[in-house]
């Protein structure tokens, strides 16, 4: 889990990198994650099972929206930067990589995530969790 953890950093990061989001922008950014830190704190604290099955419903939305990302960038509704070096760097994607090759290992990380998560609860409800 704190691979995980630290992937979606990563995803964070990267697209940081890609918006650059302003000063409030930012700072809406960091309150919603300690809002969200709290509430799953005090969730995962008392009801794993459910907090792996939200995080896991988090994640497939997530790969709905990439795959709804990936079609406004090849439609050209939405411009296919370069990919930011912090992207490259992590996933050792090409230097000539583009927006679109980052929100595909994005997707992919997503995929595994919701995978992760919906096998913690179901281990959880089976009482095969360690």
């Amino acid at each position: 889990l704190i691979e995980e953890a630290d992937n979606e950093r990563m995803h964070l990061m990267t697209f940081i990198h890609i918006a650059q989001p302003s000063r409030g922008e930012r700072w809406m950014i960091m309150i919603t994650q300690a809002i969200f830190y709290n509430f799953y704190f005090f969730l995962y604290l008392f009801l794993p099972r459910i907090a792996h099955r939200v995080v896991g419903y988090l994640e497939e939305e997530a790969v709905v929206s990439y795959t709804q990302y990936l079609e406004q960038i090849d439609a050209g509704t939405v411009e296919n930067v370069p990919a930011p070096q912090i992207a490259k760097d992590y996933w050792d994607l090409p230097d000539d990589a583009r927006l679109r090759e980052v929100v595909i290992v994005i997707r992919a990380d997503e995929a595994a995530h919701r995978d992760t998560n919906h096998d913690f609860a179901n281990k959880i409800a089976d009482g095969t969790h360690n």
